[in-house]
């Protein structure tokens, strides 16, 4: 695991203005970005071509001509299969703690219109350098340092090509439906979080500095990853190249209950 450390010089002039975040209101996200998002959905009638399965994994489905899903549990079986095996495992030793983040209200309606268990997301714009994103000039400025930061160290994980996660259901709803996330396939799988935990964004008005941590998804990262998928509403970056799954909170506990047997 490799671990980043952030100039203060990116963060510092923005301290005066976190004050301003907590005035948007969380839902300006969800509505940005309601009309942009592709999706797969799972059902009793839906069928999922092997072409929207992960790339590294098209040969394994070959001779699967459909795979229709139904229940929770097939859904579970889903994830068991094509899911990211580090990042899999690290959930299982965390005591299944899952990353989540907020559905737009189309993707939302797409669920409770099929009845679904999962939507595989194919096509979610990255947000994070956005202005609207936050409704925060100074959000996307410390999102842009930190992209010329973690360009600078070539990084493969950047905020142009990943989402932002959280470690706790509540906090992700403020964006949307609550859902579990499961990045899809071994390649272009990463992960980032502020070591000791916390959001990305507001900046805490105290910190002069702060320390990244970074998982490129191998075995070695585990542990670490596993760890701060324990911690409490820790924000974690995500990038998915292959896509992800993403599961209803809701089925939070029967999904658990499935994974730990």
């Amino acid at each position: 695991m490799r671990a980043l450390f952030i100039s203060a010089i990116f963060i510092a002039p923005l301290h005066h203005l976190v004050v301003c975040y907590n005035l948007v209101p969380h839902d300006g996200r969800s509505s940005i970005l309601k009309t942009r998002r592709k999706f797969v959905t799972f059902t009793t009638t839906s069928i999922l071509s092997p072409l929207l399965l992960p790339l590294s994994d098209q040969n394994a489905c070959a001779a699967e001509e459909y795979y229709s899903m139904s229940t929770i549990k097939e859904t579970a079986q889903y994830i068991q299969k094509y899911t990211n095996e580090n990042f899999l495992r690290s959930v299982m030793e965390s005591d299944c703690n899952f990353l989540y983040r907020g559905l737009s209200p189309d993707a939302n309606k797409q669920l409770v219109i099929e009845n679904s268990s999962g939507l595989v997301i194919t096509d979610e714009p990255f947000d994070l350098l956005d202005v609207e994103t936050y409704g925060s000039n100074a959000a996307a400025t410390y999102f842009q340092s930190l992209e010329v930061q973690m360009n600078a160290n070539r990084l493969t994980i950047r905020p142009s090509n990943s989402h932002m996660g959280s470690t706790c259901p509540l906090e992700a709803a403020k964006w949307g439906t609550a859902v579990s996330i499961w990045p899809l396939g071994e390649h272009g799988v990463q992960f980032a979080w502020m070591e000791g935990g916390g959001l990305f964004w507001p900046v805490p008005a105290s910190s002069e500095s702060r320390a990244m941590a970074l998982s490129d998804g191998t075995q070695n990262d585990d542990r670490r990853l596993s760890e701060a998928l324990r911690g409490y509403a820790w924000e974690i970056m995500f990038r998915a190249d292959n896509e992800f799954l993403a599961v209803p909170a809701a089925f939070d506990d029967e999904l658990k209950e499935i994974l730990r047997e």
